[in-house]
């Protein structure tokens, strides 16, 4: 017999009720700095932005998803220290594929580099999922780094199965300096 994880997954809640704030976020920032880390090591071809940058854009972000309804997060807790969350956001159906009325993207997955590969993350997604389904959502999207083979490998084991693939340039001059914007309308007007 398998003996039981020593953790638990619950919901996080804002102290006021239906209404997160950045206090609410605060204990999440270190989980978010291990992920930060971890993209660090898998794609590097861009220089990062300070923890604390990072963390207050991401936290803003987060903010707007909770605010819409039916979003939430999920967190991993070992007594009183997180481990791992899940921030999943509820969003209408797609414009051109035939999906639900609503659908999700799990926005964020995160588990602290020691409690990886210990089934941390495969119970913050089983709980997701138990939710969603209750809730009637039955269509979810996830997005991962290349190079995050393990991410990529933990969701195709859940069923997932690649759809898109976006690419990344910084645009330059001719000379290799960062380009300028093209001219605005106004600009371009003849004498």
């Amino acid at each position: 017999m398998t003996p039981a994880p020593h953790w638990i997954i619950e919901p996080l809640s804002p102290a006021t009720p239906g209404q997160f704030t950045a206090a609410d976020l605060a204990p999440l920032e270190p989980l978010w700095r291990s992920l930060m880390d971890r993209h660090r090591d898998v794609w590097n071809e861009l220089p990062m932005r300070s923890y604390e940058e990072s963390w207050e854009r991401r936290r803003a972000q987060y903010l707007e998803v909770l605010a819409v309804p039916g979003s939430f997060i999920l967190v991993a807790r070992r007594g009183e220290h997180l481990i791992g969350y899940a921030v999943v956001d509820i969003q209408e159906g797609d414009e051109t594929y035939t999906t639900g009325e609503r659908q999700a993207e799990i926005y964020t997955l995160a588990v602290l580099p020691g409690e990886r590969e210990r089934g941390v993350g495969a119970a913050l997604m089983d709980e997701a999922d138990r939710r969603l389904l209750a809730d009637g959502v039955t269509d979810v999207f996830v997005a991962t780094m290349h190079g995050n083979d393990a991410a990529q490998r933990f969701y195709e084991r859940r069923g997932f199965t690649p759809f898109l693939h976006m690419q990344y340039r910084k645009l330059t001059g001719l000379d290799g300096a960062p380009a300028a914007p093209p001219p605005s309308d106004d600009s371009r007007q003849e004498d």
